[in-house]
């Protein structure tokens, strides 16, 4: 495991079992709390040219005005950054202010695999079976 940046706010890391970049959030995120944390994934993923990612937002929400800065910027450069599997964990009971599945488009041909999960345990689970390179 590849500890890249920590906070009070998130954790980022490199997994070398699921080969996947992580972030874990640690409460409530907004303004540049929200953003410098995913701005140093993008980092991370392009760092590791890694294809898979895994966001851990068990332990926190986002704020619903941040979801266009996501939308339009932020998931463009991650996707950029070469990422094709995505696996989001959701607090259980949550219902999340921004539908990922249909922001997320990519502008070439390549799909996007993306699934939302309700623990953690799932998630890895998940990311772990998928091979790299089987979207393509």
């Amino acid at each position: 495991m590849l500890h890249y940046y920590f906070s009070d706010k998130a954790h980022i890391f490199w997994d070398d079992v699921i080969e996947s970049v992580v972030i874990r959030w640690s409460y409530l995120a907004h303004e540049e709390d929200f953003r410098l944390p995913l701005n140093k994934l993008v980092e991370l993923a392009e760092i590791k040219k890694a294809k898979k990612a895994l966001f851990d937002e068990s332990h926190s929400l986002f704020i619903a005005k941040e979801t266009q800065w996501l939308c339009d910027e932020w998931f463009p450069r991650l996707l950029d950054a070469g990422i094709e599997i995505i696996a989001i964990v959701f607090p259980e009971k949550t219902v999340p202010n921004i539908d990922v599945g249909q922001s997320i488009e990519k502008k070439d041909s390549t799909e996007l695999l993306y699934r939302e999960f309700d623990n953690i345990h799932s998630a890895v689970s998940w990311l772990s079976s998928v091979p790299i390179g089987c979207v393509n």
